[in-house]
């Protein structure tokens, strides 16, 4: 559930048909991620097919098809990630795929999703991620029944995701402490959205989880931050580098009779943000991002 005074995520690329910017984004993010891998390797036959398989996916009407699809594409992509070399593999001919790269080369995560008539989503994903030994080790993202909106105390396995598209992943390292910070977007249903700061910590076998408590919030640790809002709504969550900042917009209802109705919820053009400091990410209300960049 969304924490805190009534926050926000500030404004994003949203003014083209709604389904076609669900899969719009990780077109976007895969032209960002890859730059990050140098020179383009040849496409192997079992890309080729996964890539046909997503396409048929991105035109496919029943629920019924769509699900067959989405599996087979599990299938075919789990025993892509077998290979080794897929780490350093841009996938650039998988345009409904979002991929991204950690600065570090430690982790790399592949997300999508497919709307369902109901207007809810589903959800598809792996992470990669390099162990000391510099051995490759592929993680799948499994939702148990349907996709959810996660709640901001409770740490949450691979086994049992949530579902998101994360277009946005930050390695943070302090003292012994490591761990990556994620930002992501995802369909709730008809009437909402979410974004989301998730934190991705990894034991020493590589076992991946979600939900480390760092965002420090009114005196209280976060596992994570979602930010419900309306569908309708143009909202965004950004990483500012320079500043060690994760900004967002202030959300509010437009009446108070909405308060805590968060499907209603919207920007006020007020900004908040999670400040990096020695390790943990401190909560600033009205922060003024004019000079941001």
């Amino acid at each position: 559930m969304y924490t805190g005074r009534s926050n926000g995520a500030y404004a994003t690329v949203k003014n083209l048909n709604k389904i076609t910017m669900k899969y719009i984004f990780p077109i976007l993010f895969s032209l960002l991620f890859f730059p990050l891998f140098g020179q383009p390797i040849s496409v192997s036959d079992n890309e080729k097919r996964i890539a046909a398989l997503f396409d048929s996916l991105n035109v496919s009407v029943s629920d019924e098809k769509k699900k067959e699809l989405h599996d087979k594409i599990t299938k075919l992509f789990t025993e892509e990630l077998k290979n080794p070399a897929s780490f350093s593999n841009p996938y650039s001919s998988l345009n409904f795929v979002g991929k991204i790269f950690s600065d570090d080369g430690k982790v790399k995560i592949y997300t999508w999703n497919y709307p369902l008539a109901d207007k809810t989503h589903d959800y598809g994903g792996f992470i990669q991620y390099k162990l000391k030994n510099k051995t490759i080790k592929t993680i799948p993202l499994k939702i148990k029944n349907e996709a959810y909106l996660p709640l901001n105390n409770k740490q949450i396995s691979s086994n049992d995701w949530y579902g998101a598209l994360y277009y946005k992943i930050i390695p943070v390292k302090y003292k012994k402490e490591n761990y990556y910070l994620l930002l992501g977007w995802a369909g709730n249903n008809a009437a909402s959205e979410y974004k989301l700061i998730e934190i991705l910590n990894f034991d020493e076998k590589g076992n991946a989880t979600f939900g480390k408590p760092v965002l420090k919030q009114k005196n209280k640790l976060l596992q994570r931050f979602v930010l419900e809002y309306s569908a309708e709504a143009k909202i965004s969550l950004t990483y500012d580098n320079q500043r060690k900042k994760i900004i967002f917009d202030h959300l509010v209802p437009p009446e108070a009779v909405y308060t805590n109705v968060y499907s209603h919820y919207g920007p006020d053009f007020t900004y908040d943000a999670f400040s990096l400091e020695k390790g943990k990410w401190d909560f600033e209300e009205n922060v003024d991002v004019k000079n941001k960049e």
